[in-house]
């Protein structure tokens, strides 16, 4: 593998696998050994990292997976560096999105996390909830992109996006959990996304499926949305002009949601199925242990992850370890739908 970088793009070739990655837009394509192949998974470990460096968090959302309190922890700086530099064994990695909790204040060392990321060609990200002024300028110095996250209080999180788009944040999103429950609150934020100044320069409203684990696994509340309404959301949102992202959990239903659209094609080239079980992304929690996203951590097979902080070869070690292996399998052969929950 061949891997050429300035502080704009980061390059990788290789017979098998290539990739573009624009450090500044974040725009990536990715390719095989033509230009019409799509590589199944990244041979030299993921490109993106899922790093949790903090579970301490005071919203106490009723549909939190990861059930955060206040008593929670974080992840020291030499730890960081440690699990950073071993995943990245090959210099593939582009990003590391950041598991922070609702401020970003929470882990002290975060500045020093982001500044040492850039100085290796590795871009950090992370959602938030609610920043001060202070906050939003570092995140908007440091961070490559940002999403604030929705939790039903509308002003708080518009007034936090103008935070950061008004400091010249262009890849400022909105994170948005779907469930049955909100679907017409959904559509209401629609409303907003078009309407209200303050999201004029939102980058996209990102919707998450939701996962029946945590808070949210025996509450009545949540339900996952049914593929009839997430259809009708995607309708609705291309009629208004709502730019959308979505999490990968949510591919499945967003290829059904487009069929017979005229433009289903291209939508389909824009559309990323599960990146986790030793495909492309990785999941890393606050103790250094990798499961292969923050969803499988303690599900079935994966009550134990891999030591990354004190591995040898992580690619050896985790990414083709036999087990890690057998579940880049199942997932391949499932289309790579998620083979942990009933999205």
């Amino acid at each position: 593998m061949k891997i050429a970088e300035n502080e704009a793009v980061k390059l990788v070739r290789s017979e098998n696998y290539n990739y573009n990655f624009n450090k500044k837009t974040g725009y990536f394509e990715r390719w095989g050994k033509t230009r019409d192949e799509d590589p199944q998974f990244s041979p030299y470990g993921p490109e993106i990292l899922d790093c949790e460096i903090s579970t301490i968090c005071n919203f106490g959302c009723s549909y939190c997976y990861k059930s955060n309190t206040s008593n929670g922890k974080n992840m020291s700086f030499e730890t960081f560096q440690k699990v950073v530099e071993n995943v990245n064994q090959a210099r593939q990695l582009t990003q590391v999105a950041f598991g922070l909790g609702a401020t970003g204040e929470e882990n002290p060392d975060l500045w020093k996390m982001c500044t040492w990321l850039r100085s290796i060609g590795i871009i950090p990200n992370g959602t938030v909830a609610s920043i001060s002024d202070e906050t939003a300028d570092k995140i908007s110095q440091l961070f490559g992109a940002c999403a604030i996250s929705y939790h039903g209080e509308k002003n708080l999180c518009y007034d936090n996006v103008k935070k950061l788009t008004d400091r010249g944040m262009s890849q400022c999103n909105i994170h948005y959990v779907i469930y049955e429950d909100n679907y017409e609150e959904t559509l209401s934020v629609f409303d907003d996304v078009v309407s209200d100044a303050r999201l004029s320069k939102l980058n996209a409203l990102v919707l998450l499926s939701l996962k029946q684990k945590g808070r949210a696994e025996n509450n009545s509340n949540f339900h996952p949305l049914s593929q009839e309404k997430f259809t009708n959301l995607v309708k609705v949102a291309f009629e208004k002009g709502v730019r959308l992202g979505f999490d990968s959990c949510s591919c499945p239903k967003f290829e059904k949601s487009i069929v017979g659209m005229e433009n289903e094609k291209e939508l389909l080239q824009l559309a990323e199925g599960c990146e986790s079980f030793g495909i492309f992304s990785s999941y890393v929690n606050v103790d250094g242990v990798y499961y292969p996203c923050s969803f499988a951590e303690g599900e079935g097979d994966w009550k134990e992850g891999f030591d990354v902080v004190d591995c040898d070869d992580f690619i050896k070690d985790v990414w083709f370890s036999d087990k890690l292996n057998s579940y880049r399998d199942k997932s391949l052969k499932c289309n790579r739908n998620c083979i942990l929950f009933d999205i």
